[in-house]
């Protein structure tokens, strides 16, 4: 059965988007059988991706019956799987409003994960039931951030939201953990080591431990560099694009990470 991950914050603009491709291309190259889900109405993950924007969505697949999940499912040039995203899903609050449209996600994922090593979910910024069907749905977290004193606060928010369906008898449990935090756009400066310090210390004394992998989440940086903007620009994973540049560097050195923990987990 697949591992799945969310990359999450409820700040826009922090680089969910980019880690999803950039982990989704490092696992694709070492052979991993990876899918991404576009879980953000902005649909940039699948811009990004070059996808088939003429197959169905994750908006038509809940919605609409008779949709074939596997016509939804389709491979980018890039190598992995990927469901494409739907403007429609900004009316998700409205749409999915059954108590059992929470499990959505999780019984997609259920369905197709004997197929993958990986699911990866791109997350939308914004506190709706989207969100809540990632935490039912996730066996892992993966925040990203990056210096503004906003994007750090959403490590506050993710983790209120996560305590909530980690109460024992709530009928919507989820078992989600954070396994890390990736702090994008990093500059090795006074400003950048003090963001580190502050997310060290919220790991280490705000975030309960029901949450937490059993290793402390780690704490990874993404170095500033023009390729990431040239690379998106171009439609290509950094790994593509100029795979010796920094940033390429880096989200390999997090991929590595990524299938240590996950192993040790299994």
């Amino acid at each position: 059965m697949a591992i799945t991950i969310a990359l999450a914050n409820q700040k826009g603009g922090v680089g969910k988007t980019t880690s999803t491709v950039e982990i989704a291309a490092v696992l694709t190259k070492l052979e991993k059988k990876v899918l991404t889900i576009d879980f953000d109405q902005q649909c940039n993950l699948t811009k990004n991706a070059e996808a088939d924007r003429n197959l169905p969505t994750i908006f038509e697949v809940f919605k609409e019956e008779g949709v074939d999940l596997n016509k939804a499912i389709q491979k980018v040039p890039a190598g992995y799987d990927l469901i494409a995203g739907s403007p429609s899903m900004s009316r998700a609050d409205k749409e999915f409003e059954d108590v059992q449209d929470a499990y959505l996600l999780a019984d997609l994922i259920e369905a197709v994960g004997p197929d993958y090593d990986y699911i990866l979910i791109d997350t939308a910024p914004a506190r709706n039931k989207l969100l809540n069907m990632s935490y039912l749905a996730a066996d892992y977290f993966i925040m990203c951030v990056d210096s503004g004193e906003d994007s750090i606060d959403g490590i506050d928010a993710i983790t209120t939201d996560m305590m909530k369906f980690h109460k024992p008898g709530k009928r919507q449990l989820s078992e989600s953990k954070i396994m890390g935090v990736i702090v994008t756009r990093f500059r090795d400066t006074n400003i950048g080591k003090a963001v580190i310090e502050i997310i060290n210390d919220k790991i280490d004394n705000e975030i309960p431990s029901d949450i937490k992998t059993e290793n402390k989440p780690f704490i990874m940086t993404v170095r500033e560099a023009a390729a990431v903007d040239e690379s998106k620009m171009m439609h290509k994973p950094v790994q593509q694009y100029k795979k010796s540049s920094t940033p390429a560097i880096d989200y390999r050195n997090i991929v590595d990470e990524i299938i240590s923990r996950t192993e040790q987990e299994d």
